[in-house]
């Protein structure tokens, strides 16, 4: 028996060194188990001993093929990336794996030429960056979203937006920070997805250094399936931020689209934005001829003396059929004076219409009430020809109002637009800026003079 229990013992620890050699595979369990049998028929072992051995070693080889698919799949999860990384037209996106936060970097570059042929205004042909900015965007905690963009253009640097957003009571969002203020459908749409490559005349109204397109403030937002709402108070730009006594405004836009299809839209919008100006402004009107290089504004109303506050109210019109597009918008600028003094109502509008002789279509989103990037059918570098579009505008302005001459201008535009790819424009404009020669704008500084003017275009985006 003694002998029996030291032989068993002995073999014991030679099948445990056997398992601890073999490791977690099916192999060495196999060794095992043919050893147990050499031994069960030797009589060295029990046929009970024989089974509970063998079913122990089972039982080992079940989990030890458990902790290694285990380990298998920890290894996986391990060398999956925590991150997606992925560059395209829209510039370089950073995103975790659980989608709950996002980075993006991108930019654009406008490189312009104006060609002028003109009699009496020196107005400059020549060519420049118009644009060039970077920016970085993204979200962070599923819920909060954040955006700084600056230009470069004119050999400074500017600062075009710098916000952050809370979107966790969906639809509602709450953006605070440097951004545009909710008016005007061509204001609200960006500079790269423009049909022209100046907006038209009545965005003098906003491109305005005592109004602003751009102020810092708080907007909130809503919207749902063809509707949109914004509204928000603003106060002065970062140029003039940290000043006593700042001027401040409140400023609202509702838009409506009872068709909103991927190729078929009608939008319908209004809008007002209310400044009070208590820091002394030197508020005027003007704007160059829908060419940016213009060294001379063929319409200028001076400075407006005691001016406190002004009322810009907005309506816009505007629908995608297919390939053909058109869109219309009147504003309206109403300002009021000191010490009872006359108080001028100035205003203007414009109508513009494409067609994509490609087949494509203007792109509207819906939940913004604004257009955004073409996209073409065929593109350049993959075998297509890209998106061809012409174009057509008239927009006019009038500043002559309450013994204010300054001036009134017609204007009609001629384009082409070749969307190369979703990031890469080419353009050419032609204008035809019509001055009113009754009016009396050369007594303050406004010009005469019908001009021929000749712009081109090359954008990327990124």
């Amino acid at each position: 028996m003694k002998y029996r229990l030291k032989n068993l013992l002995t073999y014991c620890a030679v099948i445990g060194c056997t398992g601890l050699l073999a490791g977690p595979t099916y192999g060495g369990t196999e060794a095992l188990l043919d050893l147990l049998k050499v031994l069960r028929d030797r009589g060295t072992i029990s046929q009970d001993e024989f089974e509970i051995l063998r079913n122990a070693a089972m039982a080992d080889e079940e989990e030890a093929i458990a902790e290694q698919e285990q380990f298998k799949k920890e290894v996986a999860e391990t060398g999956q990336a925590s991150v997606k990384v992925k560059t395209d037209y829209k510039g370089l996106t950073v995103e975790s794996t659980d989608g709950a936060f996002e980075f993006n970097v991108g930019g654009r570059i406008q490189a312009d030429a104006n060609f002028f042929d003109e009699d009496e205004s020196d107005l400059g042909s020549g060519a420049e960056i118009r644009r060039a900015r970077l920016k970085a965007q993204g979200t962070m905690w599923r819920i909060w979203d954040y955006k700084l963009q600056v230009d470069f253009a004119e050999g400074e640097s500017e600062i075009n937006d710098a916000y952050i957003r809370f979107n966790g009571l969906k639809p509602v969002s709450f953006t605070l920070g440097h951004q545009k203020v909710p008016i005007s459908l061509q204001s609200m749409t960006s500079s790269n997805w423009q049909v022209f490559q100046e907006r038209a005349l009545i965005d003098g109204f906003l491109d305005n250094e005592d109004i602003g397109r751009r102020r810092l403030g708080l907007n909130v937002g809503t919207h749902g399936n063809n509707w949109t709402v914004n509204g928000g108070f603003f106060g002065e730009g970062t140029d003039d931020a940290g000043k006593s006594n700042e001027n401040w405004g409140v400023a609202g836009r509702v838009t409506f689209a009872p068709i909103a299809e991927a190729t078929r839209v009608v939008h319908v919008g209004g809008a007002a934005y209310y400044r009070n100006f208590e820091h002394d402004p030197e508020l005027a009107f003007s704007n160059r001829p829908e060419a940016h290089i213009a060294g001379t504004r063929l319409v200028n109303t001076g400075v407006i003396p005691e001016a406190d506050e002004l009322l810009l109210l907005g309506g816009e019109l505007s629908t995608v059929w297919g390939s053909f597009h058109a869109q219309g918008e009147y504003l309206r600028a109403e300002v009021g004076r000191e010490n009872g003094l006359p108080e001028p109502d100035f205003d203007g509008w414009y109508f513009q219409a494409g067609y994509f002789l490609t087949g494509e279509s203007r792109n509207y989103e819906v939940d913004k009430g604004r257009y955004n990037r073409v996209i073409p059918k065929g593109i350049v570098g993959q075998g297509g020809w890209g998106a061809w579009e012409i174009a057509f505008r008239y927009s006019t302005i009038d500043l002559e109002d309450n013994g204010f001459l300054g001036g009134e201008e017609d204007n009609f535009t001629v384009g082409l637009n070749w969307w190369a790819t979703p990031s890469i424009l080419f353009r050419a404009n032609y204008i035809r800026a019509e001055p009113d020669p009754n009016s009396e704008a050369t007594s303050l500084g406004g010009i005469d003079e019908d001009v021929n003017i000749y712009t081109l275009r090359g954008q990327i985006v990124f």
